[in-house]
This record gives C-alpha cells, structure tokens and sequence, in this order.
C-alpha cells in the first residue's frame, strides 16, 4: 500500500499482510471515515486528530469574529466617532490572532495589545472569543476524564454559549457531537491525542522548497535526514 498526500507526495508505503488487525485510525472529519472504518474494523477506535478538531473550531469562531468587524465597521455613527471606531477596527483586524494564541505564547508586549483590545471590545464577540477559548483549553488540556470533559460540556451549554451568535452555535453543535471520538485517549489507554501526519507532510514540503532557509545547522541536517528518508520511500514504492 502507497501512502501520498493530496499534492502527490510520497508518504510511506507497506506491505499489508492478510489478517492485519488495526486498532485505532487517526483521522479528519470527512464523513466517509467513520462508516468505512467501522465496516471493515468494527472493534477499532477512532481519534479524530487533535489539529483538525481545533481548526474546525477555529474556523467558526474566525467566521464570528469576521461578522462582528464588518458590523462593527459599518455601524452609523458621527463623524468624530467615526475616525475613532475605524482607528479600533484597523487595530482589531491586525492584531486579530492574538485573540486564538494560547496565553503562554504571549509575550508581554501581546499581553498589553490583547488588554488593549478586550477593553475596547468588552461584552462583545471579541471578548467571548478569548474566554471561549479558555474554556475550550480546560476540556482538551486540563481534563484528566471524560466524565470530566462531559461535565464541562454541559456547563458550556447551561451557561448559553451556544446563544451567543451562529458561529458559537455551531461550535457547541461540532463538539457536542464529536466529542466522543474527539477524545478517544481518554477513554482507551495507549491512544495519544493526535497524529503526526501534519507535521510530516508539512516539514516535507518544506524540504522540496525551502523558502526562509535554515536557522539552525540542527535543522539543516534534519532536513536532509528527511530528505534521504522520501528518497528512500520512493525507491520502495
């Protein structure tokens, strides 16, 4: 079996031998997935890889961001007010990834633009945003149980998260009914939250086309591991 990426990328490529049992697939969330896995491994478990589920949930709650600026930027108001919301909206729009950057990859500097914003954009969409994502840090980092996970997912709903705009709807809706396989590792030992299939198509691709050079010897020679490894595959295949 030949493993290539959508781009035509050789991955890896085995030998399957009859009688192969697999026991958990890594996966996104195209609908197919599920229905095949379980007709042909009806005992396997499904982890719905950890990079996927968060960039679903981004993507929501980036379309909630979006909607708020453009409403936000077309608002009615005097003139004199005016040039002060477009200097606030110029500011939101480009300091926008603040708002989904997890706090321990904030500099002191980001500490005080993001201050900045919330105070700006307080009981708005951009202030739920930052502390959504809190909450949703608590269920994949700090829960140690699914029972946990479940309990907290309930307080999310109770205290009308969902309500809060179209886009929070659909988030809870996503995690409300994937959160089974979403977790999968917490429920079955030896089961890690993700796969690292991104992380490897993505360092191969920068090895056909390095764009920003190398910053480290380190990562020059990993590269060229990396490269004498699709080399190698390709031979294989």
């Amino acid at each position: 079996m030949v493993i290539r990426d959508e781009h035509g990328s050789l991955l890896f490529s085995i030998r399957l031998k009859l009688g192969l049992r697999i026991k958990v697939f890594y996966v996104d969330f195209w609908l197919a997935y599920p229905l095949a896995i379980k007709a042909v491994y009806p005992e396997a478990h499904i982890q719905y890889d950890f990079f996927h589920t968060i960039q679903n949930i981004h993507r929501h709650l980036y379309k909630a961001l979006t909607a708020y600026r453009q409403a936000f930027k077309a608002a009615a108001t005097e003139p004199a007010q005016a040039e002060v919301r477009k200097v606030l909206h110029k500011h939101l729009w480009h300091q926008r990834y603040l708002l989904f950057t997890n706090e321990e990859n904030l500099s002191a500097e980001h500490h005080q633009i993001l201050d900045e914003l919330l105070q700006s954009h307080a009981d708005t969409i951009v202030e739920y945003i930052v502390l959504f994502w809190q909450q949703l840090r608590t269920i994949f980092n700090d829960c140690d149980t699914f029972v946990l996970v479940l309990d907290h997912l309930a307080l999310l709903r109770l205290d009308g998260w969902a309500d809060l705009s179209a886009g929070f709807g659909k988030v809870m809706a996503f995690l409300e009914a994937h959160i089974h396989n979403m977790l999968t590792y917490l429920r079955v030992p030896d089961i890690q939250r993700y796969s690292l299939s991104e992380c490897t198509v993505r360092t191969l691709r920068r090895v056909k086309k390095v764009r920003q050079g190398f910053k480290t010897h380190q990562g020059r020679v990993n590269h060229l591991k990396l490269l004498q490894w699709r080399r190698d595959l390709r031979h294989c295949a």
